[in-house]
């Protein structure tokens, strides 16, 4: 669909819409205003990045299932430190 003719086309669909389909009207008016916005970015404006590098601890945690029937007598138990403790 061309560029001018969408907006026109999203602003008769909404007005035409009966006012009880109240997600497709918010549908609507999401649409409209982010294409509004668009039409005045610029294709040269500075692009914003998120930086990757931080220096926060950062916790991760990964759920391990091991079959119990296989090995009973496998156990094991995540330390405080960022380092695992194995028990066997």
């Amino acid at each position: 669909m061309e560029q001018e003719k969408y907006l026109p086309e999203l602003m008769a669909e909404k007005d035409s819409l009966d006012p009880s389909f109240v997600h497709a009207m918010r549908l609507l008016a999401d649409e409209i205003e982010r294409f509004q916005g668009s039409e005045g970015k610029k294709e040269d404006e500075e692009k914003k990045y998120l930086d990757v590098i931080s220096n926060k601890n950062i916790k991760l945690s990964e759920r391990v299932l091991i079959p119990v029937k296989q090995y009973p007598k496998y156990f094991f138990v995540i330390a405080e430190e960022p380092q695992i403790q194995w028990l066997f």
